[in-house]
């Protein structure tokens, strides 16, 4: 397949460089220069905070990362996200020759913690094919706007428009129920356009209704921007972490799956507990905590919770 090229991690020789360390007193990121993928005006989402954290300069190739997936049905999304984000960083660094790519990956649906909540979990990347190394980091909010209702000709919109922070946020138009493929009409982002594109859509459905959705593409949802801002910032601060042990970027927290004795009942149980880690060497290290509550298992936990 064309595309699974860029689905590789990263490049299996040579092996990540334990020995790596800066020339000077500077990020070794200070001054070079990274591509971000992107078709949906990510930029000054993702260049600023890298900017200011550890001197990278990060530039914008328009590439189709649509053949990845998109939000809306023509293509199915059917990576992981994290892969999903490295095969267009690599589609990028590819295209220009660069040797650390950037890209992002949205999910928008139900939390996986919480399904009755709608979430939307922004992940961004850094690979360096250099030091053979992916750094990456996320963001979620509860507060994306996600609309969808169906609509024909003529129908009242104002409370749909509402909830769907129209004309601020765009919309997608498209037959509600149709044996032909029909490419959706995004980017709808007046009303006379709007009701166009419905009368346009409904005429190829079999119950001649148009399904009018959000737009989720980051160039069309301002809340889903502050997201990926939020994720790339997040970003930024790993990428500024050098490892103590090879002084490679990307030293940061993370979770590690380990086994624990209950303090109080002295139940062995299995936990994930944060610790601070590299991504290119073994190294890692405690996240000093003081909440005592950690050192509990789940039943003793609900316990002390509801004050037994």
């Amino acid at each position: 397949m064309a595309l699974e090229r860029f689905r590789r991690a990263g490049p299996v020789d040579p092996p990540p460089p334990l020995g790596f360390a800066p020339t000077d007193d500077r990020h070794p990121y200070a001054g070079a220069r990274a591509v971000l993928a992107t078709k949906h005006d990510k930029l000054d989402l993702v260049a600023p905070p890298l900017r200011d954290e550890v001197g990278l300069e990060v530039l914008a190739t328009q590439v189709d990362t649509d053949l990845l997936g998109t939000f809306t049905p023509e293509r199915e999304r059917r990576l992981p996200p994290l892969d999903a984000a490295i095969a267009k960083a690599r589609m990028g660094m590819e295209a220009t020759g660069e040797r650390i790519g950037l890209a992002s990956e949205g999910s928008i649906g139900p939390d996986p913690d919480f399904p009755l909540l709608l979430s939307d979990r922004e992940l961004v990347v850094l690979v360096d094919d250099h030091l053979g190394i992916v750094i990456s980091a996320s963001a979620r909010s509860y507060r994306v706007v996600a609309e969808r209702g169906v609509f024909g000709p003529g129908d009242d919109l104002v409370d749909f428009l509402a909830r769907a922070s129209f004309p601020d946020h765009k919309l997608v138009v498209m037959p509600n129920r149709s044996r032909r493929r029909i490419r959706p009409i995004k980017g709808v982002g007046d009303l006379d356009e709007l009701c166009a594109a419905i009368g346009e859509s409904s005429r190829f459905s079999r119950d001649s209704r148009a399904r009018v959705e959000s737009d989720l593409r980051a160039s069309a949802n301002p809340t889903r921007r502050a997201v990926i801002a939020a994720a790339a910032a997040a970003l930024a601060k790993r990428v500024a972490g050098l490892c103590p042990s090879c002084s490679v970027p990307g030293w940061g927290e993370a979770e590690r799956w380990t086994v624990r004795r209950c303090t109080r009942c002295s139940a062995l149980q299995r936990r994930a507990e944060p610790v601070w880690s590299c991504v290119a060497c073994p190294a890692i290290a405690p996240v000093e905590s003081p909440d005592q509550l950690g050192t509990l298992c789940d039943a003793c936990l609900r316990a002390e919770l509801a004050g037994g």
